[in-house]
């Protein structure tokens, strides 16, 4: 699911690679790219992502497309994908339910209201956030509504984080709610400040980042804040014809650190106990998407249109690569957040899908057997040469008779 698990860690057991990627394959979902980048996700094998039409299935290895479920109101909402069942939200205000190996739908819960926000599935259960503020559970096999409840504000998009029996979300007026993920109660609840993120649960703490140009580090018991760190501002933003100049991404914590993006074109590593910033690297453009960590690696895409592989522990700059356009306005032609599975990396850039992953050392099967049949041409061919050379000597008119 979104930013890996329900936890929304962000991090991946699996690699990725550490040399110039190699392009398996891609797929153009949208011509004209006008809907915001949402990460794939990928599961047993096959890739789900949604575009401005359709919330399409492929094969992860060949790119092949299996289906498509083509309703345009799905466009601002990631799936989820556990147990066979492929979970999204609507802008029509359902949430709905299809079998993950054909499209097909099995159930569908509407409200009215819009969902513009990724589904987190934990224990049988779905959690959602409407754009009115409302936190919707729904049982993930009937699509029955368990509970309900609103944080007083409207929604900011995020995708609710559940870890440990708990359900942490943020909301567009900077406020933090804590939820018994089985009733809806509330545990705790404080304001920060900005419109807040999807956050991240991680070692007893909730990591979120917010449009106030913070990223903030909540103890998950209690919500007191342990600290919060101040990125740049860019001032450059009103200027280039957007207003973004303080905005932090969704957090991705592992290794004791925590990785974010910001629209002052920096990518931040902070010492996940203090706060303490670790590293900075500098992209050409702003970089809001969220990072995905694997292998040593952070990966995250930029609004220059470029995917960064970014070494975990000093920030250099292991590889880039292009999936994307110059995009400091329209989010659709950058380069999404990537993700991580079988050593592959999956983002979306300008439209397109790609497929990246290590470049082959040693030729294909295919490769293989067309070079020995060229070496045994070539000795057939000189071995026939030789052969009719001989005989044509043998029969020359200026040899002796026998």
């Amino acid at each position: 699911m979104y930013h890996h698990d329900a936890a929304h860690t962000g991090y991946s057991n699996d690699t990725a690679p550490t040399t110039l990627p190699a392009q398996l394959w891609n797929y153009t979902l949208e011509l004209d790219p006008s809907s915001m980048l949402h990460p794939p996700v990928v599961t047993d094998g096959f890739v789900y992502v949604n575009s401005e039409y359709n919330l399409s299935c492929f094969d992860a290895s060949t790119g092949a497309n299996i289906w498509n479920f083509p309703v345009v109101s799905y466009a601002y909402s990631a799936p989820a994908v556990v147990n066979g069942r492929v979970f999204v939200g609507s802008v029509n205000g359902g949430v709905y339910s299809l079998d993950a190996s054909s499209g097909l739908q099995v159930w569908n819960y509407s409200t009215g209201d819009s969902f513009d926000s990724y589904p987190t599935v934990a224990n049988g259960l779905i959690y959602v956030e409407s754009s009115n503020g409302d936190i919707y559970c729904l049982d993930a096999s009937s699509g029955n509504r368990v509970w309900n409840f609103s944080i007083g504000s409207t929604g900011s998009g995020s995708s609710p984080a559940v870890s440990g029996g708990y359900v942490y979300v943020g909301n567009e007026g900077g406020g933090v709610f804590c939820l018994n993920a089985f009733n809806g109660g509330v545990v705790w609840n404080l304001t920060v400040g900005g419109t807040l993120g999807s956050p991240s649960f991680s070692n007893g703490c909730v990591f979120l980042g917010s449009t106030d140009g913070n990223v903030y580090c909540l103890n998950a018991s209690n919500g007191a804040k342990v600290w919060n760190y101040t990125t740049e501002y860019n001032s450059n933003g009103p200027s280039h014809g957007y207003h973004w100049g303080n905005t932090v991404s969704d957090p991705a914590v592992a290794y004791g650190k925590v990785y974010i993006s910001s629209s002052d074109f920096l990518v931040y590593c902070l010492d996940s106990s203090s706060g303490t910033q670790i590293w900075n690297y500098t992209t050409e453009a702003e970089v809001y998407s969220s990072p995905a960590v694997a292998g040593g690696c952070v990966l995250v895409g930029s609004y220059d249109g470029n995917v960064y592989c970014l070494n975990t522990t000093s920030g250099f700059e292991i590889w880039s690569y292009p999936v994307g356009v110059f995009s400091p306005v329209n989010a659709a032609g950058s380069a999404g957040s990537p993700v991580v599975a079988g050593d592959v990396i999956y983002v979306v850039g300008n439209g397109v899908i790609y497929a990246l992953a290590a470049p082959s050392t040693s030729p294909s099967f295919p490769l293989i057997e067309i070079a020995l049949a060229a070496v045994v041409a070539v000795v057939y061919v000189t071995f026939a040469k030789r052969k009719r050379t001989a005989a044509a000597e043998s029969f020359s008119p200026l040899s002796p008779s026998p």
